[in-house]
């Protein structure tokens, strides 16, 4: 791979370059440099930029420069997020072969659908797991830096999500029983993964660029989620109406399950020639991990999201199983309609989140989440209507929907904006997979919740009326959502200077 090396403006006498093996000393009022040492590139905050170089141990690989006088910045962003988006291309597609609504409807084949209290655990354990992402930065030491960390979570996953075909073949043990211990495995692998690689990607893209740089990875995500969701729906709703043995069936999808765990693995190779950053572990004392960790803004900021996050997750994560069961048992739809109104939502989410990374890089992230968070929500409006047996009612519900491209994209820039930008992978997990954990347990919850109400003898009554356990769900969930905005009045964003 070519290689070019930064190219610095002197204003003084370029003094000697420091030996091999020896440390940068910080100077006040200067920018962070990095230095090449074995292993990867470690990031030596507040050096003299006059006294840094790169030290090559081998192959001198490319070093990121994102100076804006720097003619190298823009070509190096872009093939940054050319890597970033075949990426996120070829692992969205092989997710949706193996996760969601694929693997639900599935589940619901094998016999979960009848047990709706197993079908909350298939629901919510993906959730639950991640809260498992808070060792990142333990296992990040142990793993020197968050490329490695990375690369062997993702091949950790791709291992045990081999469980989940097996489970259709195998004698030994319930099919869902394995099926479940394949989602736990792969579960806390990519939580870890995830992490890592978020806090890797803000390492190499340019703060000032993050709205649109993420907003590039989020629209490849959702241009995939387009099409293969549904092509995986049709071939699965003409196999069932086809006549095919069951045996036949399920080995179809077993082999679509294999090839969806393929083309995750292959999504590795476009990032696997960016440079890796050395982790700052318990056991490796240099500069970085000696320097005092600086947060842009008053940590309450930091607070207040996680706060936002976990009230939020609270009121969705109640409705998941009411929404599954409301679909699939009292809506009846099938799952090619399922993939219709989802590719509906996210064909509204990618000019959504293309605005909000616009808007992020120039204006800043809080006022936006505020207002999508409100349009999103009104969307339960929608499914309280569904109650009358009319499923038309969903549509407004995943139009309203497409509005989580904004959310999704300016909650995570700004949880990377208000905590230390090189020491985030505690912040990233919390952020990311804590209210997931809080959504998991609530979805749990609802749904023992409805599947006692479902069978009790007694009905809700409202006023004198008598009220389905759904519109319980609904109503309480839309009151959450709908005040969610509020705690974010406090939060304050870094003075943001635009790309």
């Amino acid at each position: 791979m070519p290689t070019r090396l930064m190219q610095w403006r002197f204003t003084k006498p370029r003094p000697a370059p420091p030996r091999r093996g020896e440390h940068c000393q910080p100077a006040e009022n200067e920018l962070s440099c990095t230095d090449r040492g074995l292993g990867g590139l470690r990031t030596i905050p507040g050096t003299d930029l006059s006294r840094c170089r790169l030290a090559a141990f081998g192959k001198v690989a490319a070093h990121l420069s994102w100076q804006n006088d720097d003619p190298l910045r823009t070509r190096q962003l872009r093939s940054l997020s050319r890597s970033v988006v075949i990426n996120q291309l070829l692992f969205t597609a092989g997710h949706s072969l193996t996760s969601g609504g694929f693997l639900a409807y599935f589940a619901a084949d094998s016999g979960a659908a009848a047990r709706p209290g197993m079908m909350a655990w298939v629901l919510a354990l993906p959730e639950l797991l991640g809260l498992l992402a808070v060792t990142t930065p333990l296992v990040l030491g142990w793993a020197r830096n968050k490329k490695r960390l990375f690369l062997w979570a993702s091949l950790g996953a791709r291992a045990a999500l081999l469980l989940i075909p097996l489970a259709v073949w195998q004698a030994w043990f319930p099919p869902l029983t394995v099926l479940l211990a394949g989602m736990v495995l792969a579960g806390i692998c990519q939580a870890i993964a995830f992490t890592a690689y978020l806090s890797w990607l803000s390492d190499l893209a340019p703060e000032q660029s993050w709205g649109r740089f993420f907003s590039r990875r989020n629209m490849a995500q959702l241009a995939v989620l387009l099409i293969i969701p549904f092509l995986a729906a049709l071939l699965r709703d003409w196999l069932k109406t086809s006549g095919y043995s069951v045996d036949f069936r399920m080995a179809v999808y077993a082999g679509t399950f294999c090839m969806g765990n393929m083309l995750q693995l292959l999504s590795l190779q476009p990032l696997l020639k960016w440079p890796a950053f050395i982790a700052a572990g318990p056991h490796r004392a240099h500069a970085a991990e000696t320097a005092p960790v600086v947060w842009p803004v008053p940590r309450g900021s930091f607070v207040r999201v996680m706060l936002f996050s976990c009230w939020l997750a609270f009121f969705q994560g109640m409705t998941q199983t009411a929404f599954f069961l409301q679909g699939y048992r009292q809506l009846q739809l099938s799952l090619t309609v399922f993939f219709l109104l989802q590719g509906t939502m996210y064909l509204l989410q990618i000019p959504a989140t293309w605005g909000a990374g616009r808007w992020s890089d120039l204006r800043g992230n809080r006022d936006l989440l505020m207002a999508s968070t409100v349009v999103v929500s009104l969307a339960m409006l929608f499914w309280l209507a569904t109650l009358r047996g009319h499923w038309a009612w969903l549509w407004g519900a995943y139009v309203l929907w497409g509005g989580f491209g904004a959310v999704n994209l300016t909650l995570q820039n700004l949880v990377l904006r208000v905590v230390p930008r090189h020491r985030n992978t505690l912040a990233i997990a919390l952020y990311r997979f804590g209210p997931g954990f809080i959504a998991g347990l609530t979805g749990l919850v609802g749904g023992f919740w409805l599947e006692r109400e479902l069978n009790a003898e007694h009905a809700w009554s409202v006023w004198g009326s008598q009220v389905s356990p759904f519109f319980v769900l609904f109503a309480v969930s839309f009151l959450g959502r709908l005040l969610a905005p509020l705690i974010l009045w406090g939060v304050r964003e870094p003075e943001h200077h635009g790309p």
